[in-house]
């Protein structure tokens, strides 16, 4: 959702109030205190808490599972930008035939509130993205 500083990558732990699962995430993906991994259930996180999340289902899917997961939230623009993006976008879907540039214009708004399309934004996110993936990979192996 574009929160937090423009490129930098939030750990944030994307599983169930479960203590142990939240310290084995943090474990895995703290790197040491480099990469902290937050949380919604301890207020770490940049993120309100949330409901209806995606990773709810793999408890239901595969119960014998020992889950461990994290979502990354990559920040973009600051977040009264995002807003007035959302509300602009909000005012288009309520009238259709707004004049094609101002609709261009409130779309273009959108997609940079949540895409930052600059050559630095995109490496800051690759390489967090690659971090985080060999940190899994560390995590599984044990």
């Amino acid at each position: 959702t574009g929160l937090g500083p423009s490129g930098a990558g939030e750990r944030i732990y994307a599983g169930r109030d479960d203590a142990a699962a939240v310290a084995r995430a943090r474990a895995w993906w703290g790197g040491g205190g480099h990469t902290p991994v937050t949380s919604i259930y301890d207020g770490s996180s940049s993120s309100a808490f949330l409901t209806g999340l995606m990773w709810a289902a793999i408890y239901e899917e595969c119960p014998q599972a020992q889950y461990t997961g994290i979502a990354m939230e990559y920040g973009t623009v600051p977040v009264m930008e995002t807003l007035q993006a959302l509300r602009g976008e909000h005012w288009l879907n309520l009238h259709p035939h707004a004049p094609a540039a101002l609709a261009g214009s409130i779309k273009r708004r959108m997609l940079e509130a949540f895409y930052t399309d600059t050559d630095a934004w995109k490496a800051q996110i690759l390489q967090q993205a690659r971090e985080s993936m060999v940190q899994a990979v560390d995590g599984l192996a044990g």
